[in-house]
């Protein structure tokens, strides 16, 4: 996978949570539970309410079923792409569509503040732990060699991939620093990783 397509969804990662903490509106009703599988939270992370809405969506998802399920249309945001929130959690979901529609991109994202994300997290993660994850290492090894836990923020369509998919781990510190660590969704390995001093 080429290096600018990791960047660019580490930077719309990173984009879109700080130009929303600052503040979103948007109008949705939160929908009943769609079940799916997602295989990178430990159930006690995804069962939490702040990752109902970001749960209900899924890559290639069409819009219209989408905004049926919800029984509301998102906001559009200056990328171009759709926000849904969650009144009841305060968490929105950016979304990004294709030409037809389908859902390419989701980021959930703390309108409200991420003390939630960041209690959940519980990381104490250094720049020199994050300096050792290194691209191919597999999940469970990436697990292992840091602290507290990896939430999943982020699902997108591989630009490079026919019909690839990849996610990233956030593991957040008590201070806003964050270690973001993108995998391929096949494969369960490493395709990048970045520590930031502040991600909110």
């Amino acid at each position: 996978m080429e290096k600018r397509y990791l960047k660019f969804f580490l930077l719309i990662l990173i984009l879109t949570i700080c130009a929303m903490t600052s503040g979103c509106s948007a109008n949705g009703k939160q929908a009943s539970e769609k079940a799916g599988d997602n295989n990178t939270q430990p159930n006690d992370l995804t069962d939490n309410a702040i990752f109902d809405l970001y749960n209900q969506i899924d890559i290639n998802d069409k819009k219209a079923d989408i905004e049926k399920d919800l029984g509301a249309t998102g906001n559009t945001s200056a990328e171009g792409s759709y926000v849904y929130l969650d009144p009841d959690t305060g968490y929105a979901v950016n979304v990004f569509f294709n030409a037809k529609d389908l859902v390419t991109l989701k980021v959930l994202v703390p309108t409200t503040g991420a003390r939630e994300l960041i209690e959940l997290s519980n990381a104490s993660v250094t720049k020199e732990a994050a300096a050792k994850i290194s691209q191919g290492m597999t999940q469970s090894n990436v697990k292992k060699a840091l602290t507290g836990q990896g939430i999943e923020m982020l699902r997108m369509v591989i630009p490079s991939g026919a019909d690839k998919e990849a996610y990233a781990l956030a593991w957040i510190n008590a201070d806003g620093s964050v270690l973001v660590v993108t995998f391929d969704s096949d494969t369960n390995t490493v395709l990048a990783a970045e520590f930031k001093e502040s991600l909110f």
